[in-house]
């Protein structure tokens, strides 16, 4: 039987009350999917928080596009590309809200590039790759000679993905191996050892992450968001200001506006009974912020996006 590979363009992303996208993308035997999509379409207006055991590499093609990992702020333009490490907390967004823009992207599991479990290129290189924190995410630029390599690579593997070119399994496989090659060879010096995860602000942003997540249809202050971590508030400012970039309320008021979204989009509750199921206790107030934060009223965006538009998937 062949399978032949397609990119989706996704609406929402699924994730779990830490952040750790829900979905596994490709197959057990082919463990890497292909998307090609505006980040603006999705539910909110922007791909949310999330993270992954799968290694993701992002290509600009149309429009600029905003990626946010940690404290840093990424802008790409057309024809750039950014590689996002396992494990790494991260966002896209259009690069101007009402603009829309397009990126290719492949997701996949270490193994894949790993050859075997236990191999020499498993040990030697992907292993140190996926543990580096100094390798977080790397951005790419035409405009280097190593890096114009890289970036072709991956147009190469990105190609091979969504054709029906016999062996592109292979093809997919040799490029991004090639690609990571390349990336390893010129930033040999920044490899080490440091696990990316276990820092002590991204402990505490998962546990702070899930409490909000379990409890956002309930009235919550930033000392309750701080308790879950068992901090006080100033750190809580400090540690959602340095790994999320956004302060503990806001962070909560988009969480809301996105569950919101999702009932709009996905039941027939009114525009009432959604705002108080999403812990808004005024429904001016939420309509303010819901037209703020996505440009449409309420009423709007269910007329907009109920039904959801046949052949979009989810990633759910």
């Amino acid at each position: 039987m062949v399978y032949i590979m397609k990119a989706l363009q996704l609406l929402d992303i699924a994730v779990a009350q830490d952040l750790h996208e829900l979905t596994k993308h490709g197959t057990p035997i082919f463990p890497c999917a292909g998307y090609d999509e505006d980040p603006g379409k999705y539910l909110v207006g922007n791909i949310p928080w999330h993270w992954h055991e799968e290694l993701e590499i992002i290509l600009a093609l149309e429009g600029d596009t905003i990626v946010l990992s940690g404290e840093t702020e990424y802008l790409l333009h057309p024809g750039e590309v950014i590689f996002v490490n396992s494990n790494v907390l991260h966002k896209l967004k259009r690069g101007q809200k009402n603009t829309p823009c397009r990126i290719n992207s492949l997701l996949f599991m270490p193994e894949f590039v790993s050859s075997f479990p236990q191999s020499i290129i498993q040990q030697r290189y992907i292993t140190p790759l996926v543990r580096c924190a100094t390798l977080a995410e790397v951005v790419l630029r035409p405009d280097v000679p190593w890096q114009k390599e890289a970036i072709q690579r991956f147009i190469e593997a990105f190609d091979a993905f969504v054709g029906d070119r016999y062996g592109y399994e292979i093809l997919v496989q040799v490029a991004l191996m090639q690609m990571l090659l390349t990336i390893l060879e010129n930033l040999q010096d920044r490899v080490c050892e440091t696990d990316l995860m276990q820092n002590k602000d991204s402990v505490r942003i998962k546990q702070m992450l899930g409490y909000i997540h379990e409890h956002y249809a309930e009235p919550l202050t930033v000392a309750q968001i701080a308790s879950a971590s068992s901090i006080s508030e100033s750190e809580c400012y400090r540690c959602f200001r340095k790994v999320l970039d956004a302060s503990p309320i806001d962070y909560l008021l988009q969480y809301r506006i996105r569950a919101a979204a999702g009932l709009l989009s996905g039941s027939d509750m009114s525009v009432s009974d959604i705002c108080f199921a999403t812990g808004f206790n005024s429904p001016s107030y939420f309509a303010k912020v819901f037209r703020q934060e996505l440009l449409v009223s309420p009423r709007k965006y269910r007329a907009m996006h109920q039904p959801a538009a046949s052949g979009t998937k989810h990633r759910a």
